[in-house]
């Protein structure tokens, strides 16, 4: 989704295209009618009072009655407003988290991997429920509030125009000292949202300092950081409190004080026959609405400006550069018998890399690359998987000159261990077949396959891991992420660091079944460590 900029502001286009069109004409509907619901009611009222004698019961019923099925209509379209609203938000927000995800999936993987998880999670929780709450104070509050006061105003004009130019100036005095004091309170509130982006950031980093602690290792500069964090975070919480409390108390005073001015000046107008007794009586009735109606648009505004400042940190966010991927297999090709790179170079930001790497990969054979850390092994990896792109060489695909974009194309056909087994929190069956066409299928013929000796040992139906692996061990891990890419079939296998955390049982497995499985693809092993020399075709150092 593209959204639009002009100078520093966001034109909301964008995001407005995702509110429903028919729930938007249905909340708008039951808006107008509470308006011209609010509205019609003094006008009955403003009739009997105006009369020259007190009128009958009988007389007032008719228009009693009007207003008390006026006040329940109004009541019932602000309920189904209500409703409708909160149907149209949840259809907004899953539509803007549906759209955060898939943008992150769609993301360059370099892209992606430049970011912490702290920066997708704010986007996909925080970000996201601030534009919503704005659209929440658009519908609920200034779509609705606002208009109601201006109309209600309109109607003090009309039953007396000093009064209406006396409360019009009171009303704008109060206005402005709200959008003022909304104005005073905003670098409390944006320093608050710093803050808590900072505190966040410290939670995700204490919890990855958890075993290191148990060790005995760091507890008191950990403690001391927590403390300066939270301190941190607290008093920017502390002062924005501060500052709303102060301007909600000036705004009260102010509040009150413009309806004694209102009412003394009202009562001085009545003894020099300015105005009439039931039209200052309403008139103060009216004014009390206005004024309820009205305190509320500031913390809407606020809200408002809330959802500015996260529509243009998402804006930024759907800025990032995304991997364009075409249509699978455009060039036709069937299988991946052989793949070569020729004068190959990628280099991260025009520093450490590879530069004019030559490989020649066949079906049917084992590859393994050494190299001392930092030599541009997984970097290759990452290349002949399409995960990067080089800046300069060639490729070619079963002998024929190929376009790099290919990679992408076939990359569902690869297999990739990375040195880091990416676990997931959830089950050990869940991580085992993720991703797989038939996950039932390939869980139940796993415990006939060589892959069952790989699994821990236990209940493994019932045993859930937590973020990242958390609750296996190493190895338990590395095995299930190995188990996750042999089960499915794939044209070429790339193992980076395949032996880290592996016990010599599992090794031994390992190597016996790669002799078997190479005679279907292309095996790549990239490791530092001796164990494959055995069963490699050929051997690249780096």
């Amino acid at each position: 989704m593209q959204v639009e900029r002009t100078g520093n502001y966001l034109k909301w286009s964008g995001f407005l295209r995702m509110i429903p069109g028919k729930q938007l004409m249905a909340t708008f509907f039951y808006g107008t009618f509470r308006i011209l619901a609010a509205t019609i009611w003094p006008y009955f009222l403003y009739r009997y009072l105006k009369s020259a004698s007190l009128p009958r019961f009988t007389d007032l019923l008719p228009g009693v009655l009007v207003v008390l099925l006026l006040f329940a209509g109004s009541g019932i379209a602000s309920y189904r407003q209500s409703a409708i609203n909160i149907r149209l938000l949840k259809n907004f927000s899953l539509e803007l988290a549906d759209r955060i995800w898939k943008k992150m999936n769609a993301l360059d993987w370099l892209t992606f991997h430049q970011r912490n998880r702290v920066y997708y999670f704010d986007m996909m929780m925080m970000e996201a429920w601030r534009l919503r709450s704005a659209m929440g104070a658009v519908l609920e509050v200034l779509a609705v509030n606002g208009i109601i006061a201006a109309a209600l105003i309109v109607v003090i004009a009309l039953i007396s125009f000093p009064l209406f130019l006396l409360c019009l100036g009171a009303l704008g005095v109060l206005g402005g000292l709200h959008l003022y004091s909304m104005r005073r309170q905003r670098p409390a509130v944006q320093r608050f949202h710093a803050a808590w982006r900072a505190q966040h950031h410290w939670v995700a980093k204490s919890v990855d300092q958890f075993d290191l602690i148990k060790m005995g290792r760091g507890y008191a500069w950990s403690a001391n950081e927590n403390r300066v964090a939270t301190n941190h975070f607290l008093e920017a919480n502390s002062d924005k409190l501060r500052q709303q409390s102060r301007w909600r108390i000036i705004n009260q005073v102010a509040g009150n004080l413009v309806r004694i001015i209102i009412f003394l000046v009202g009562i001085f107008w009545l003894r020099q026959g300015a105005v009439q007794f039931s039209e200052l009586l309403l008139v103060l009735l009216l004014v009390s609405i206005v004024q309820s109606n009205l305190m509320q648009v500031p913390g809407a505004v606020s809200q408002l400006l809330e959802g500015q400042d996260a529509a243009l940190t998402l804006a930024a966010f759907f800025d990032l550069k995304e991997e364009r991927i075409a249509d699978p297999d455009p060039s036709g090709v069937q299988s991946v018998e052989q793949l070569s790179f020729k004068g190959v170079s990628y280099f991260y930001n025009n520093d450490a890399g590879i530069k004019e790497l030559d490989l020649d990969l066949e079906r049917g054979r084992v590859y393994l690359w050494r190299g001392p850390n930092g030599s541009g092994k997984s970097t290759a990896a990452h290349l002949l998987l399409g995960l990067l792109q080089p800046q300069a060489g060639h490729l070619f695909v079963n002998g024929a000159p190929a376009d790099w974009e290919l990679l992408k194309t076939l990359r569902p056909r690869f297999g990739f261990l990375d040195q880091d087994a990416p676990i997931f929190m959830g089950s050990i069956k869940e991580n085992a077949v993720f991703g797989h066409e038939a996950p039932e299928r390939a869980w139940a013929g796993l415990g006939d396959s060589w892959l069952s000796h790989l699994l821990p040992s236990g209940v493994i139906e019932e045993r859930h891991v937590g973020e990242r692996g958390e609750g296996l061990s190493g190895g338990e891990a590395k095995r299930i992420a190995l188990i996750r890419e042999l089960l499915r079939s794939h044209d070429i296998l790339v193992l980076d660091e395949p032996l880290n955390h592996l016990d010599e049982a599992a090794v031994q497995l390992l190597k016996q079944e790669m002799t078997r499985l190479k005679e279907s693809r292309i095996i790549v092993i990239i490791s530092h460590q001796p164990g494959f020399e055995s069963i490699a075709d050929e051997i690249r150092s780096f």
